[in-house]
């Protein structure tokens, strides 16, 4: 079975060959055979923790039976703690209806002894610390390995009861031929300061065989590593453990290694511990079919990643879509926590039935979702709008000649492209797909370009976009450069060249150092003012060589970055003075902020209202009007909108 649905986990759970660290009874490190993982909370359980019985009869408790609980994450302040180890209770435990004995997985498998005589990695007796809560171990020095600290009375150690049976001396299954003795690490120089089997950075304490500088941690000398494996999922073939540094590229994914992987002979096959369970078929937020993992790209030749756009070797694993023959991800680029949706769909079967954003009546008119009430008739001639009197309402851009839908009973308007924008769909934002609404008593800050917007938006839990964000694809052509640019999510900030701002999730030129940021990918190519009759055109020259602009709004001086530019009157405009915050809210519309409600209002040469917290009158095209009990005040950016708050309590 490739996935299974317990009642221990709200989400599906996959099998796993092993578990380093159980999210059920919180006993980490080492390895655990046979578990199960969830993808969507990147957690692992025990077998028999996620199978956990529903009642169980305890010996610290027989008088009544105890039942399964599982805790909501949103209930934090309400946790309770285990009556026998006092830890916080934690995802899951047993509880009397009767009682108020309560349980943890942990004690409810194995209940602590108040006392360990006779410790193998110790001379002296050890005592339970009961209502401990948090703490370290001095041998693993792990907090959340087990649930019980014992503690030496005469040397002030701590240990975990599992730490307290490993003796200072073993033979270890990775390493029969010499014994690994239990050192510290002033006691001996090691090899790399990593263990050999997980490479993980080894703690104070650790096990060692001077002879052939074998280091090994703590968990994996306690729940050491399968020695061989066979898991369909990774390969056809038994797999056998290397424990020993070797470097290699791993079959599954490509990348290098340089310790401990998993080998088949028969194959000449070796791939990454982590590799192993990789799922099989999966979506990707950047393309809108499944893709199947291969072990090999056919035919041979030259492949570019779907995400990072680097070189894709055939001759390793990597996804692929059956659909499109040309589209290949690397491995690890395609499980990327913002790219893959966390669910592995081998057995599930594919929804290709896509909901239609409206329904065609007969000729040119169409029922919309977002207007049922309504016919809508398409506009296809050459309609200039001039200003902003006619505006899309999904996108809330004026109409100048594009074809539209308009209504036939009132002032509803839509772009035609806008119109037809799907219901659903996978965006490179957001690793789940994403739903498409319409709310015109709301406004939202888009994620992408921050713009305030009332329009329709592309929407999951608390994420949302604007329609022009929703639309852009991962490689885009944009006029103000020569080659494509790429959507990149980076670990560092770069510099948009519009401007000047600086950013994490950008589009960017794989060969020039050329940036953009969302908020300028956006930039209306051309826009109205009524501060100016003609049309303005955006400019993206360096005028840094061609003179000093100035802004005929605000009477600044404009820098190096891009502005709005008339050619009928050669003058120009900051980006901000001609759009403003507010260009993307309807205008004439009462929407709610948090506890206010304001109209949305547009300026003019005989309308400019003074703006109640910053007391100036910006030119700006839209200003809102905020309704209070007694009277209205006039507010003309966002950041005074996020002032209002604080400086308009008189005002109630």
């Amino acid at each position: 079975m490739i996935r299974i649905k317990l009642p221990t986990h709200q989400h599906p759970l996959y099998p796993s060959p092993w578990v380093s660290s159980c999210n059920a009874c919180r006993r980490g490190g080492g390895y655990t055979k046979d578990g199960y993982r969830c993808y969507e909370c990147r957690i692992f359980f025990h077998k028999e923790c996620a199978e956990s019985s529903s009642e169980i009869h305890h010996t610290f408790h027989p008088q009544h039976p105890l039942h399964l609980s599982i805790l909501d994450n949103s209930s934090e302040s309400e946790r309770k703690h285990c009556t026998l180890c006092g830890e916080t209770l934690y995802r899951m435990f047993y509880h009397c209806s009767i009682c108020a004995f309560v349980v943890d997985t942990a004690c409810a498998k194995n209940p602590p002894p108040d006392s360990i005589e006779y410790p193998k990695a110790h001379e002296h007796s050890l005592f339970l610390l009961k209502n401990y809560y948090h703490g370290t171990c001095d041998i693993c020095e792990e907090i959340y390995c087990s649930r019980y600290l014992f503690k030496c009375s005469q040397c002030e150690l701590r240990f975990h009861f599992e730490c307290s049976k490993l003796p200072l001396e073993i033979t270890h299954p990775c390493h029969p031929k010499h014994p690994v003795r239990f050192l510290t690490r002033e006691e001996h120089h090691f090899s790399d300061g990593k263990c050999r089997i997980c490479g993980k950075e080894l703690g104070r304490r650790f096990y060692h065989c001077s002879t052939c500088r074998f280091s090994v941690d703590v968990a994996c000398v306690r729940d050491p590593p399968p020695l061989k494996i066979l898991f369909p999922k990774a390969h056809e073939h038994q797999l056998s453990l290397i424990p020993r540094i070797i470097s290699f590229n791993c079959d599954a994914c490509g990348m290098k290694g340089d310790r401990s992987p998993y080998s088949c002979q028969q194959c000449d096959f070796m791939v990454h511990q982590s590799c192993i369970d990789l799922p099989e078929i999966i979506n990707v937020n950047r393309h809108e079919h499944r893709l199947s993992r291969r072990l090999h790209l056919s035919p041979a030749g030259i492949w570019v990643c779907g995400v990072c756009h680097q070189k894709v070797d055939w001759s390793y694993g990597a996804y692929s879509c059956s659909t499109c023959p040309n589209y290949a991800v690397h491995s690890g680029c395609a499980v990327r926590d913002d790219v893959w949706d966390k669910l592995e769909l081998k057995g599930i079967s594919e929804e290709t039935q896509d909901i239609e954003p409206f329904k065609s009546i007969h000729g040119n008119f169409i029922v919309h979702f977002s207007h049922e009430e309504h016919y809508l008739s398409l506009n296809e001639g050459s309609i200039i709008c001039s200003g902003s009197n006619m505006r899309c309402a999904a996108c809330v851009s004026p109409i100048y000649s594009q074809a539209f839908y308009s209504c036939v009973q009132c002032n509803f308007i839509l772009h035609e492209t806008c119109a037809n924008l799907p219901r659903k769909k996978r965006h490179m934002y957001h690793d789940k797909p994403l739903t498409l609404i319409c709310d015109d008593m709301t406004r939202f800050c888009c994620w992408a370009c921050s713009n305030y917007s009332s329009g329709f938006r592309y929407t999951i839990k608390d994420f949302d976009i604007d329609v022009k964000c929703g639309a852009l694809s991962e490689v885009i052509f944009h006029e103000s450069h020569r080659c494509p640019l790429y959507y990149i999510y980076g670990d560092d900030e770069k510099t948009c060249v519009g401007c000047g701002k600086r950013s994490y999730r950008t589009f960017s030129c794989d060969d020039c150092n050329f940036v953009l940021d969302f908020k300028c990918v956006v930039l209306p190519k051309t826009t109205k003012q009524w501060y100016d009759e003609h049309l303005l055109s955006l400019c993206y020259e360096n005028h840094t060589s061609t003179g000093i602009y100035w802004c005929d709004i605000c009477e600044q001086n404009i820098e190096k970055y891009w502005f709005y530019k008339c050619d009928s009157c050669c003058i120009a405009f900051h980006t901000k003075c001609v759009l403003g915050d507010f260009s993307l809210l309807m205008p004439g519309r009462i929407i709610r902020y948090d506890n206010l409600r304001f109209e949305v209002m547009q300026t003019s040469p005989g309308f400019l209202p003074r703006c109640y917290i910053c007391r100036s009158r910006h030119a700006v095209p839209f200003v809102l009007k905020v309704f209070y009990p007694k009277k209205y005040i006039f507010i003309c950016s966002s950041w005074c909108l996020f002032c209002t708050g604080h400086f308009c309590k008189d005002l109630y």
